[in-house]
């Protein structure tokens, strides 16, 4: 996902601090501009790294949840969180930090069920009536994670509005990202039926377990190798299997114990072994390696190469000025600028972004830079 934006703006965010420190050394190893933030660094190393990603220093800040308050950069290009957020006002907030600028911005999140199990633990802590609110909230985060349906649809209802289309063109599940099993029902009875004849006395680990046929030693000496349902899912990977426990549990078909997470049948569950309702499970994500439509729709005949010229010049002019970036020009309008290639002051007016000031103050430099890079690669200029 970083490759996909070569050079731009990114926060990656981390549950734990560790996670930061760890994750932010392997990007510095591999070549990658990074910096880490969180509450365990001095006042004066947050506030250092901070200000180099404002001042487009460094391209990647990796941090806690402590990143990003009062943050006014509006350039930045995608957020990555890498583990579940606390809560979905968190994930609201933290993802909305991309694309302020009205440009297409990238936003992803990798999690598994450990990082609830994570959040569980350092919420632990909380008097009683906050802890069960925050646990409310964790829950309806990992629901969030494990749906089945439009990402944008989800937050909208969870804070009390409407999606006014039925496709938002924009998420994972709106634009086909992922796929369906055709046998969602015969899977999701083969899950339950492993459930009630466990008794309904295990977490969905041991579980999936069972269901992909493990030679656990717990699963041997509990004698489960002999139930009609071992081995029922061998053709899945147990870490698919996982995911469709969770998926169930995330359409009610599925609760867990709040003590041990056991895995209980519901209602609903029934509902389903008996064939009465059908639920909805995802094949494996297919991975993404073209850039999505809507990131290429941004960068519609401009010409790259020129687009990082103007961005370098940017930078030095910013770090002359002691301003951040944007302040200069934001990238709508280095976009534009590499698309149209003025040759004139007149021209120059025509890009988004410039008005009569900002003409007056950086057309020589820009004009100059522009006509240098068009005749050193034979690209065109006033191309609109």
């Amino acid at each position: 996902m970083i490759d996909r934006h070569k050079g731009e703006s990114g926060i990656i965010y981390c549950i734990r601090r560790v996670d930061v420190d760890d994750l932010c050394a392997e990007l510095s190893d591999r070549g990658y501009s990074a910096a880490p933030y969180h509450a365990g660094m001095t006042d004066e190393d947050r506030k250092r790294n901070q200000e180099f990603f404002i001042e487009e220093k460094v391209d990647i800040i990796v941090a806690t949840i402590a990143f990003g308050m009062g943050i006014d950069k509006p350039n930045v290009r995608y957020v990555i969180h890498v583990g579940m957020s606390k809560s979905l006002e968190h994930y609201q907030q933290e993802s909305g930090r991309a694309g302020r600028d009205g440009l297409e911005a990238e936003c992803c999140m990798f999690y598994s069920g450990s990082d609830y199990v994570t959040w569980k633990t350092i919420l632990q802590d909380m008097e009683p009536e906050a802890k069960k609110i925050a646990l409310g909230k964790l829950h309806s985060m990992y629901e969030y994670c494990t749906g089945v349906v439009c990402r944008h649809r989800t937050i909208l209802t969870y804070f009390a509005q409407a999606l006014d289309k039925s496709n938002c063109a924009a998420c994972d599940i709106c634009l086909g990202d992922l796929d369906w099993m055709e046998d969602s029902l015969v899977i999701s009875q083969k899950i339950l039926s492993c459930i009630i004849r466990l008794g309904e006395r295990f977490g969905a680990d041991y579980t999936a377990s069972v269901l992909t046929g493990s030679s656990d030693q717990r699963i041997l000496k509990n004698g489960h190798d002999a139930l009609s349902t071992y081995r029922i899912l061998s053709y899945s990977k147990k870490r698919e299997t996982r995911d469709w426990i969770e998926q169930l549990v995330a359409q009610g078909c599925i609760r867990k114990t709040e003590e041990y997470s056991i895995l209980k049948a519901t209602e609903k569950g029934w509902r389903v072994l008996k064939g009465k309702e059908t639920p909805r499970l995802l094949k494996s994500v297919k991975k993404r390696a073209k850039t999505p439509k809507a990131v290429k729709d941004s960068w519609e005949d401009v010409n790259k190469g020129l687009f990082e010229v103007l961005r370098k010049l940017r930078r030095v002019i910013a770090a002359k000025r002691r301003v951040p970036a944007y302040i200069v020009f934001n990238d709508i309008t280095l976009l534009d600028m590499a698309r149209r290639r003025p040759s004139t002051p007149k021209d120059f007016l025509k890009v988004s972004g410039v008005g009569e000031k900002k003409k007056e103050q950086y057309s020589a430099v820009f004009l100059t830079a522009i006509k240098e890079y068009c005749l050193a690669n034979s690209a065109g200029m006033n191309k609109i």
